[in-house]
C-alpha cells in the first residue's frame, strides 16, 4: 500500500493481505517475493502423495499416488508440511514434505496393491500406545517410510489410531 508508519517507518511497508480489513506495517526483513516452503516446493506446483493415506476431520483425504497442487504453507503450524488441494476434496489437507514427490508414486513392494487386505503374521508388537497382534487384518494404504514396508491401517489394534509401517515379510 505504501511506506510503513510508526516503528517500521523507513524500514518497512504498509501491506494489505487477503482476509484482513485493513493494512499492516511489516519490516522489510519479514517480506519476500518468494514463499519458502518445506521440500523446496512452490505454490501451484503439482505433486504426488506417496505417504500412507488418511482422512481428516472434515472428510477430506489424501490417497497414495494421487496428484494435487500446493496451495501454501500448512495452516496447522507444522513447519515441515504444506497445504495441498486434491480433486474431490472440499478443502485443503496438510501433507508433510516427505509424503510428497515430484515424480509419480512408485509401485508398492512385494507386488501388493493399494486397498488390498492383508494379515499381520509377525510377532505381537507395541505400536504407539497400543499393540499390533499377530493375525490382525489390515488394509494397504501406501508405501511405508522404512525399506520394504507398507503403510497399513489395522482395524483391531488396541488404543491406537493411524497408519503403521509394516515390513512386507510380516504380511500375507
Amino acid at each position: 500500500v505504501g511506506p510503513a508508519t510508526g516503528e517500521h517507518y523507513g524500514n518497512g511497508l504498509k501491506m494489505r493481505f487477503p482476509g484482513n480489513k485493513g493494512w499492516i506495517n511489516c519490516k522489510l526483513a519479514s517480506l519476500s517475493h518468494e514463499l519458502s516452503l518445506p521440500g523446496g516446493f512452490r505454490v501451484g506446483e503439482e505433486l504426488y502423495f506417496i505417504g500412507g493415506g488418511f482422512v481428516d476431520e472434515q472428510g477430506d483425504k489424501a490417497v497414495f499416488g494421487c496428484r494435487g497442487s500446493v496451495t501454501g504453507p500448512a495452516r496447522n503450524g507444522d513447519a515441515d508440511a504444506v497445504s495441498m488441494s486434491f480433486s474431490g476434496n472440499r478443502g485443503d489437507v496438510h501433507c508433510r514434505a516427505e509424503e510428497l514427490s515430484r515424480e509419480p508414486a512408485p509401485s508398492l513392494p512385494g507386488g501388493f496393491i493399494l486397498g488390498e487386505h492383508l494379515y499381520f503374521t509377525g510377532e505381537d508388537q507395541i505400536v504407539g500406545r497400543g499393540i499390533l497382534v499377530r493375525g490382525s487384518r489390515g488394509e494397504v494404504v501406501g508405501l511405508g517410510l522404512e525399506p520394504d514396508s507398507l503403510a497399513m491401517r489395522f482395524s483391531n489394534k488396541v488404543l491406537f489410531s493411524g497408519n503403521q509401517p509394516v515390513n512386507i515379510a510380516s504380511l500375507s
